[in-house]
């Protein structure tokens, strides 16, 4: 058993510095050791982070836990707090959205590119069950997979695949301590209810490894819609810059709609990114109707994305309104700085101004150079524009890298775009 475990960990470690998150509760504590178990990575590149949400009592005493654990193990650990007002309704849903918004977060600041998360077997099983009961189509029922990439990190589950009676036994032999979360007998809330009435299955023999299967069937369908899903991007879409895309009109004519929906909520990923969720599918839908007929309105907005129709095509960029939560980073000589998950910057030579977006002070400045924005990339409209980067020290334009501009010839700042499947 214990070989099977870390067999299953030692499989995903891919990176030289990696972050787990811990709760304290059985499933990650048990990938905390794995993770100090493993010869594939040094315990001091691995992060411990604890998320303290603030909603109960004990919390706070649970984070300290999950901190003295980990300093037992060798490893370094950080308490992040969640801040701010809390909510009255759908408090899991959004605690579970600002869990992750700092974990990210996290990430990012210490530039490390793979997180670990704890889910076992039986919570795979448990999110189809309550995605199914939310009408979720086939990409929300395989949601739950051992890899995948969210707001550029990559999430990995090493345990998904295996049941939570699996962890308990190496619990108990490894003599892992760990905490009950109070919630999880709470009936108030639905995946708890699902939880319950899944464990009545269990005890009557039921077969998590059938169930698995058929999760299995399904992400391998979802896999090959994805891959014929990239031949309709490829003749309909074009991605400009990062800054908008494009989208012929043929492309709600001949193309099916399961493939239409996944690439629409891609695109608003690709400007939204902090937004974990994509909109529901209703509300896609109703965009889709909206794009295919002749309505009078010209331009819509969802999930932070503007839709905007012209000629024969349909104009999608970020919203004016979202750029103010787009935060500055400082610019680097030394590596490179991801900035709104859509571009990888650095400076060749040490400066003291942040990557944030363009904007209109930031147009004024290259028009008052005579720089053609509409020439230099193809039309773009001007609200797109601004959400592209530039390098400010304070209020003084140093660069806009996309339009070629530079404060001084001494002054080169190397952009990459992040590549996005559609």
């Amino acid at each position: 058993m214990p070989t099977k475990l870390i067999k299953a960990f030692d499989l995903y470690v891919m990176s030289p510095k990696i972050a787990i998150a811990v709760s304290g509760g059985l499933d990650s504590m048990v990938l905390m050791n794995l993770a100090k178990i493993s010869k594939k990575i040094k315990s001091k590149n691995i992060h411990i982070i604890v998320i303290d949400h603030n909603l109960r009592k004990g919390s706070k005493e649970e984070a300290l836990f999950v901190k003295e654990e980990a300093s037992k193990l060798g490893l370094r650990s950080v308490i992040l707090t969640w801040k701010g007002k809390k909510p009255s309704s759908k408090i899991q849903e959004t605690a579970r959205k600002e869990r992750y918004n700092l974990l990210f977060d996290y990430c990012k600041e210490n530039q490390i590119s793979d997180l670990f998360i704890g889910h076992h077997l039986d919570d795979q099983i448990e999110n189809f069950i309550f995605r199914m009961f939310r009408g979720s189509g086939i990409v929300g029922l395989t949601s739950f997979s051992n890899f995948s990439k969210r707001d550029g990190i990559n999430l990995i589950r090493p345990l998904i695949e295996i049941p939570k009676s699996n962890l308990l036994l190496f619990a108990k032999k490894q003599k892992i301590k760990w905490v009950e979360d109070p919630s999880n007998l709470n009936l108030n809330f639905d995946r708890i209810k699902i939880r319950n009435t899944l464990q009545n299955f269990y005890d009557s023999g039921f077969d998590k490894k059938l169930f698995l299967k058929s999760i299995n069937k399904l992400k391998s369908v979802n896999e090959d819609i994805d891959f014929f899903a990239e031949s309709y991007v490829s003749k309909y879409i074009e991605i400009h810059e990062n800054i908008f895309v494009s989208i012929r009109k043929e492309f709600f004519i001949k193309t099916p709609n399961e493939i239409q929906m996944r690439i629409i909520k891609n695109c608003i990923r690709l400007f939204a990114p902090n937004n974990l969720y994509s909109p529901k599918d209703t509300k896609i839908n109703n965009l889709l109707k909206w794009m295919k007929n002749n309505s009078n309105i010209k331009a819509k907005t969802l999930g932070g994305t503007l839709f905007r129709k012209k000629n024969s095509e349909i104009l999608l960029y970020k919203e004016v309104k979202n750029l103010n939560n787009v935060k500055p980073i400082d610019i680097s000589k030394s590596e490179f700085k991801c900035w709104d998950n859509r571009f990888l910057i650095k400076a060749n030579k040490n400066l003291n101004g942040k990557i944030s977006y363009l904007g209109p002070e930031g147009v004024k400045v290259l028009k008052s150079k005579k720089i053609d924005i509409n020439k230099a990339k193809k039309n773009a409209p001007i609200a797109a524009v601004y959400s592209s980067p530039a390098i400010w020290d304070k209020k003084r334009l140093i660069s806009a890298p996309i339009f070629d501009y530079y404060i001084n010839n001494k002054v080169n700042i190397e952009i990459k775009k992040i590549g996005y499947m559609l």
